[in-house]
């Protein structure tokens, strides 16, 4: 098994976080989205946090202060949104 920590392209990393958010999907609680969310982002935050540091990378190169601040908030920002989608697709799950 591969650990989250070895060095991986970030096609590779967003490529292993959509396998958890489905893998974990699969076992979460239906009870509604915001349960199954909670879980499988718990399940899966190594990927999560792995691809949120290559986006925030990527949004702020060449930027600093406010403007780095900003671009980190959006990239993560849309990370959240992208997870939230995947774990209601994957589960049939809609409202949070």
């Amino acid at each position: 098994v591969l650990s989250a920590q070895e060095a991986l392209s970030p096609q590779q990393a967003e490529t292993r976080l959509r396998g958890c958010l489905q893998s974990g999907s699969a076992g979460a609680p239906r009870t509604g989205l915001r349960a199954a969310v909670v879980a499988v982002r718990a399940l899966c935050k190594p990927q999560i946090d792995r691809v949120a540091d290559d986006r925030v990378a990527s949004a702020t190169t060449g930027l600093t202060g406010d403007a780095a601040e900003q671009a980190k908030q959006c990239a993560v920002r849309q990370l959240n949104d992208e997870i939230a989608l995947a774990i209601a697709n994957f589960t049939g799950l809609k409202t949070l």
